[in-house]
């Protein structure tokens, strides 16, 4: 309800280098790990967006449609070019690319990918 501080936290998330074209990132370090840059995890997407919109600053809430409209468009890209899977993390460098390393293979038809994108289009309304 502080919409200053709010403002001042949105601010250093759009100052901080982890959004991006395709969603925001997990980290700015890129280690090859998997909760590294460039990945981001639907998870993260969610939280972010929900608390940004329930917030009462108009700021946040134009932040949180704009990351959610990128988490979506990402999500639908890579479900369109492969054939109609999710996946449990996606690289928020280019849009409609998965995500990548760590120590297993990228998992497909991963349940809280698909289960973010539902939360996301029902609270966004696209």
């Amino acid at each position: 309800s502080d919409v200053e501080r709010v403002d001042v936290v949105v601010g250093a998330l759009e100052k901080s280098g982890l959004i991006r074209e395709a969603g925001i990132a997990t980290s700015v370090e890129n280690t090859g790990q998997q909760w590294d840059f460039p990945n981001g995890w639907a998870p993260l997407q969610h939280m972010i967006c929900e608390g940004m919109a329930r917030s009462s600053s108009g700021s946040a809430k134009a932040a949180a449609g704009s990351t959610a409209a990128k988490w979506i468009a990402t999500n639908r890209a890579s479900f369109e070019k492969t054939g109609g899977a999710m996946h449990e993390k996606y690289d928020v460098e280019r849009c409609g690319s998965n995500g990548g390393g760590g120590e297993y293979a990228p998992q497909t038809g991963f349940g809280w990918s698909n289960g973010v994108v539902l939360a996301l289009l029902e609270e966004f309304g696209w």
